[in-house]
């Protein structure tokens, strides 16, 4: 140890002899041979990549650190207060065992971007130079002003246009289908009025969200005809445009970014690829000088590749990481991750803090993943994806997202034996909580403002799933709410699956199961202005008690596995499997404060009648008085949803007039 110091003493002085050679390869061979004295690599601000790594000598950058842990088989970093620019690493399985920690108690920004320094004014806007652009060889769809993403340039200026596509072909659900495949060139065409869109469309630098009905594609455009009025893209969509147009939504919309045109009010920019320039038009009070402009240059802060182990990363803030242009697929399950791992084995992430990023913010597979104390927010995918078995997700906070792909997730998962526990969801414009997997369990976690732009999915949404449980979990929309929640939902082929002491407040479909069976639906507070609908579609063996709601009107949805008027051969072959659900098998021990009681028997998808529905198994009680109603009936234990004990403050929001 002596003459360890003793070197770090002389380093600086060995290092301006031999500097490019002889000086660093001294430092080689010393931390080879002293592994075992070095407890930690440094990183700071001031440090040089020519140093050492110790505390009074630091490195630079992360990836010099990474490189020295490797030499001298160092299992921790330590990276000081500050911003790091440019920030990309990638961990293999010699890293394994690594532990990279933000300076406790200290701010640690990692950006997987640079600043943006050659502003110049012309006209009402701001100028700069991005050289790389026009090849796409550097590509990006998010600006950081002030560290906040600002909007890009759309049209129309608000809502959609309409397309004129159509596609009639009937949906066989997932496991179906179209019952016509889409050819290339449906999955490529566009055809859009002449009112909306014309020949100073700049295919170049327009970038098209065209809706459809759980998701959404993404495509960049290859030409378009002004005479057949019609848009090229660049790459297949998920769905042809017009699919689902029968259905409710957006399917029949589309939305184009990143055009001059599109240029309507301060805050927005967008990127002239053709002269490799990027265009914002500031506020009043923003001054050139002031501006604080960030655009990412990389794709991911962090890659795990396949087969590390054992790795774990801190006290991090990331923010400014780009995404390739890509069709997102559902769920947005082909956008990358600023945090990104392949099939990884234990994995922590504590205290890491996560916004302002192109893609999600984290993507992983693995098992033994435990994210944890995290804020992710203002990402252009969705939060947090994961696959895999035995993971858990605890008190994170995940808000704001999908601020480019509108199908995207507060949390999207799936695999076996997943938890999802006291997080806090909101402003989620699909699924807060899409896929965990069987075996898997959501419980405690607060969810408010979810599905703001696409239907199905619901606060917490998972399907082909086998003994799956939401447990103690809130869901909230503030009154006069018209979004259909479909809340708590089961989706096709889940099974003995449990929905329990769980609450909804203003969602109008709190509880939501479709192709399931075996489903125990027990003591949920579900709680509506005005109609409330419980619905079971093609489901059978669903088992009701316990439970307390509260409407106007409630409105049960269920087969009865009654003959149907068309012959089971009509159907298409997926469908047939549901032919005989028989809906509700036991309906006891609920509690009804409602004025009416209905029951819509379903023939398939359609109602085929409406009928009274009063159990005397349940006890009816007339709703007269709703204010009294909640301060009589709601439980304190929903306070130690989410993590930052702020229920009461989300339910006073939600239930004011």
């Amino acid at each position: 140890m002596r003459f360890l110091r003793f070197f770090f003493t002389l380093l600086p002085g060995i290092l301006l002899v031999g500097r490019e050679k002889y000086g660093y390869l001294l430092v080689l061979l010393i931390l080879q041979s002293v592994s075992c004295a070095v407890p930690a690599i440094y990183v700071a601000t001031n440090g040089d990549d020519l140093n050492a790594g110790t505390r009074s000598y630091p490195v630079a950058s992360l990836n010099k650190a990474i490189e020295l842990s490797r030499l001298a088989k160092t299992k921790k970093i330590i990276i000081g207060e500050g911003h790091y620019y440019n920030v990309s690493v990638i961990l293999s399985v010699m890293d394994s065992g690594l532990q990279i920690s933000g300076q406790p108690g200290k701010e640690v920004y990692l950006y997987g971007g640079k600043p943006l320094k050659n502003w110049r004014t012309v006209g009402k806007w701001f100028v700069a130079d991005v050289p790389g652009t026009y090849d796409r060889s550097w590509d990006f769809r998010i600006l950081i002003v002030n560290d906040s993403i600002r909007p890009r340039a759309r049209l129309p200026e608000i809502g959609v246009f309409v397309h004129q596509n159509k596609w009639p072909y009937e949906w066989q659900s997932s496991q179906g289908g179209w019952s016509k495949k889409p050819t290339n060139e449906e999955l490529t065409t566009l055809y859009y009025n002449p009112k909306d869109l014309g020949s100073w469309l700049n295919t170049r630098n327009a970038e098209l969200t065209i809706f459809h009905s759980w998701d959404d594609s993404y495509v960049g455009l290859q030409s378009i005809d002004t005479l057949k009025h019609s848009l090229t893209f660049t790459y297949p969509s998920t769905h042809p445009a017009g699919a689902f147009a029968s259905g409710v939504g957006k399917a029949s919309s589309y939305i184009v970014w990143n055009i001059k045109e599109g240029m309507k009010h301060p805050g927005q920019w967008y990127l002239d690829r053709t002269v490799e320039k990027i265009f914002y038009w500031p506020y009043p009070d923003e001054k050139i000088s002031d501006i604080e402009a960030l655009v990412p240059t990389q794709n991911q802060v962090f890659v795990f590749e396949k087969g590390t182990h054992n790795m774990k990363l801190e006290n991090l803030k990331i923010s400014c990481v780009g995404a390739p242009m890509s069709n997102p697929g559902y769920g947005t399950g082909k956008i990358l991750g600023a945090i990104q791992a392949t099939e990884i084995d234990h994995l922590t992430l504590r205290n890491i803090s996560i916004n302002n990023v192109a893609g999600w913010s984290i993507k992983v597979k693995g098992s033994f993943i435990n994210i944890s104390d995290g804020v992710f927010s203002n990402t252009g995918a969705g939060g947090i994806s994961y696959r895999g078995t035995n993971n858990r997700i605890e008190r994170c906070l995940i808000h704001d997202v999908g601020r480019l792909y509108y199908g995207s997730a507060g949390i999207g998962g799936g695999g076996k034996k997943n938890t999802i526990s006291h997080c806090e969801l909101y402003n989620i414009p699909y699924a807060a909580i899409n896929g965990m997997g069987s075996q898997s369990l959501a419980e405690y976690n607060l969810i408010y403002n979810f599905k703001l732009e696409l239907v199905d999915g619901g606060a917490i949404y998972d399907g082909s799933v086998d003994s799956t449980i939401y447990r103690n979990n809130a869901a909230l929309f503030k009154n006069n709410n018209t979004i259909i929640g479909w809340t708590y939902y089961f989706d096709e082929l889940s099974k003995n699956c449990i929905i329990e002491n769980n609450l909804a407040i203003n969602t109008i479909s709190p509880v939501h199961n479709h192709m399931a069976h075996d489903i125990i639906i027990r003591n949920n507070l579900l709680i509506d202005q005005r109609k409330q609908f419980i619905n079971s579609y093609l489901c059978s063996n669903i088992c009701i008690t316990g439970n307390t709601f509260v409407a106007d009107t409630i409105i049960f949805v269920s087969p009865t596995g009654e003959p149907l008027s068309k012959d089971k051969a009509s159907y298409n072959y997926i469908f047939q499997k549901y032919y005989n659900a028989n809906g509700m098998v036991e309906f006891k021990g609920n509690k009804l404060y409602c004025d009416t009681i209905m029951k819509a028997v379903l023939h398939m998808y359609d109602t085929n009648r409406f009928e009274n529905f009063d159990s005397p198994e349940n006890i009816h009680i007339s709703n007269k008085n709703k204010r009294q109603l909640l301060r009589d009936i709601l439980p304190e234990e929903y306070g130690q949803t989410g993590y930052r004990k702020n229920f009461s403050e989300v339910f006073k929001e939600m239930t004011s007039d």
